[in-house]
């Protein structure tokens, strides 16, 4: 295998001539009945039993597919000319940021093939997951029919594009795939929604993670002028809608923004509430002045960790204990609040009291991560 299987592409110039053209090629899913591992070997192979080294999935630095062996039992046959797409997440944020990284190829390869092809991320409800994602798909830009492979299928003519997106260092995207969005993210989705919104996690179960007392945030967004928003109550087209309408943008660090990047306009100003360590509201903020040339700022007031008893570190389902005068003497600069140097910080024992409230919700209690 070449070298460079090794690392990710390089996203910083134009990856147009990254398209393998395969006959005969193997599209091999992860094996059923599997866990769902945090990397899978999973991918295509040549007519020749070769890893085709494009067809890797990454997350920054690392891998999260790795080539698969020949499998040893039955092969499914699918005739025609497909393009591969990679592994079918169900979590929103890594469909977002791992399962729609090549569809700038698509363009390229309109009318040389006839749909685009998938392997799920693990074997669990994947046809729910491929119909819940096909009219998203299609509001991206998909028109040609799409396909999940729960088997080893030999396919006839198999285009392979590298990765074009991704998290971490990959999280700006290559040239032809921040193209690829603006020409085509939403395009026939009228802009409805207020013109301020606050992406809220509030309404999510407790076991999902976010900051304490998010509802004393979204009280002084609503003296503001802030619609709360729910996403996980509209479907995509209503969300995509929203993104579209909205001028001022706020969020905790979360999945839905990297929908905004694909979707939102450079005349928008946002503000990303970092609820957990790691840069990740950074991240989000280099995506979306990237992709859209919108104002981003990431706010990163953390005092500390609440993490599950039994959990090493904090995670997405850990929740944020913030300096709330910090974060509205923030956003205030940035022009997204005007009376923010009003909030103030949770004491003692409001955060005492928030603690007891999620408490009965976890599965271990909350302790404080003082890493």
């Amino acid at each position: 295998m070449p070298d460079d299987t090794t690392r990710p592409p390089d996203l910083s110039a134009s990856i147009a001539h990254r398209i393998r053209r395969l006959d005969r090629a193997l599209v091999v899913p992860p094996p059923e009945g599997g866990p769902n591992r945090s990397v899978q070997r999973s991918g295509v192979l040549d007519d020749a039993g070769l890893p085709v080294e494009e067809a890797v999935t990454w997350r920054g630095d690392s891998p999260v597919t790795v080539p698969p062996a020949l499998p040893d039992g039955p092969v499914d046959a699918l005739a025609g000319r497909w393009l591969f797409l990679g592994p079918l997440f169900g979590h929103f944020g890594h469909f977002l940021a791992e399962s729609i990284s090549r569809l700038w190829a698509l363009d390229t390869l309109r009318g040389e093939i006839d749909g685009v092809l998938y392997v799920p991320k693990f074997q669990h409800r994947v046809q729910h997951v491929a119909e819940t994602y096909r009219p998203f798909l299609k509001a991206l830009g998909v028109d040609v029919p799409m396909r999940s492979l729960e088997r080893p299928t030999r396919v006839e003519r198999l285009h392979v594009p590298v990765q074009g997106f991704g998290m971490f260092g990959m999280i700006e995207g290559a040239p032809e795939f921040r193209d690829y969005m603006r020409r085509h993210a939403g395009r026939d989705i009228a802009p409805k929604g207020a013109r301020k919104i606050y992406i809220s996690r509030s309404a999510l179960p407790p076991g999902r993670g976010s900051i304490l007392g998010e509802a004393r945030l979204e009280a002084w967004l609503e003296a503001e002028g802030y619609e709360v928003f729910h996403p996980q109550k509209h479907d995509h087209a209503t969300q995509i809608a929203a993104y579209k309408a909205a001028t001022h943008v706020i969020a905790v660090d979360c999945s839905p923004l990297h929908l905004l990047a694909l979707v939102g306009n450079a005349d928008q100003r946002v503000g990303i509430i970092a609820r957990r360590p790691g840069g990740l509201g950074a991240l989000f903020a280099r995506q979306i002045r990237a992709f859209t040339g919108a104002q981003a700022v990431a706010v990163d007031a953390l005092r500390r960790n609440w993490i599950e008893q039994t959990a090493k570190r904090p995670d997405r389902m850990s929740w944020g204990e913030v300096d709330f005068a910090q974060i509205g003497a923030a956003l205030g600069e940035a022009g997204l609040v005007e009376n923010g140097r009003g909030w103030a910080a949770l004491d003692a024992a409001q955060v005492e009291a928030e603690i007891a409230r999620l408490t009965p919700s976890t599965r271990s209690g909350l302790r404080p991560y003082e890493g």
